[in-house]
């Protein structure tokens, strides 16, 4: 069945191909197996009408409500041939989610109503396929570190409403085979003298095919705002597609705007001077990308996760 996914707040010319994504997906649901919590509380129960910025609409769905006070919370999802389509709503202070497993299909809503920081990393299996929203509306840095999946649709969504607040929107993804990636990002402000960032740290080799869409949209009522975004993305493969459109978007006087993308392959300069040291071309390689990612990985609140993290990269570059 043809799905018509992940549509751009604001729709832009076909030429770009970007205003959203066609996908034919087989589903098959199977049974989800339970998850594993640390430092949190959670309520869970089965609702109707499960709907998301993506798009990806079912009749059922898993809720599950965490909460957890100063502590770095952890919700931990393993997969093995599983299905599972689920909203989970933050009221937590520090949370940690991460999904794990084989051949995965992941249809998820994750709406933050109270956090400082969150983070959301996806170490799925090639042959998976995720759909993470994310739906913030809190005053909080969001970490999403997209690696797993075939295909990998992500939608972050915040208006910023309380004066004075930040918003920080971290992404890392790689892309590699014949993997398809759509990412759309946007972030409005809606009051006085905010601050929200979109910024996005990826790769892409063999024959993977990318689309970004960051949006910063300054509303009515927002002077004295400032928001920006950035897409930087190294290109392993003169095969990938690597589409970006960063779009800025202002109705107030009196805010302050910006928006980039670069794309490009590796700095030979640098690639030489590491090699020159004793590294081989693929080390030398990886520990470039490691570097252009270690801002955001920095921001991860567990070392024995973002050493996972940074291990996971480096075996599937």
């Amino acid at each position: 069945m043809e799905y018509i996914l992940n549509k751009t707040p604001i729709r832009t010319t076909n030429n770009f191909k970007v205003n959203d994504l066609k996908l034919d997906l087989d589903i098959i649901k199977t049974k989800f197996k339970d998850f594993k919590t640390k430092n949190v509380n959670i309520n869970t129960r089965i609702e109707n009408n499960f709907e998301s910025k993506i798009g990806l609409l079912e009749d059922k769905y898993l809720f599950v409500d965490v909460f957890n006070n100063n502590e770095v919370g952890y919700l931990e999802y393993d997969f093995d041939n599983d299905y599972l389509t689920s909203l989970i709503n933050v009221n937590a202070s520090n949370l940690i989610i991460i999904f794990k497993g084989d051949n995965a299909f992941l249809n998820t809503k994750i709406v933050i109503n109270k956090a400082k920081s969150v983070s959301i990393v996806n170490l799925t299996s090639k042959d998976s396929k995720s759909f993470i929203s994310i739906e913030n509306n809190t005053n909080s840095i969001v970490n999403f570190i997209e690696l797993g999946g075939k295909i990998k649709v992500s939608n972050y969504y915040s208006v910023i409403n309380e004066e004075n607040s930040i918003n920080t929107f971290n992404s890392i993804y790689l892309g590699k085979e014949d993997e398809v990636l759509d990412l759309n990002y946007y972030i409005g402000f809606n009051n006085k003298n905010t601050k929200g960032s979109i910024n996005v740290e990826g790769v892409l080799l063999d024959n993977a095919h990318k689309s970004f869409k960051g949006t910063i949209d300054f509303y009515e009522g927002s002077k004295g705002s400032s928001g920006d975004e950035l897409e930087n993305v190294v290109l392993l493969s003169d095969k990938v597609i690597s589409r970006s459109l960063p779009m800025l978007l202002c109705h107030e006087e009196d805010v302050s705007g910006t928006h980039a993308v670069s794309k490009g392959k590796i700095d030979e300069e640098k690639l030489f001077y590491l090699m020159s040291r004793g590294l081989s071309e693929k080390e030398s390689k990886i520990m470039i990308i490691l570097s252009n990612f270690n801002k955001i990985l920095d921001n991860i609140p567990d070392i024995n996760l973002k050493n996972e993290i940074i291990n996971e990269i480096s075996k599937r570059l």
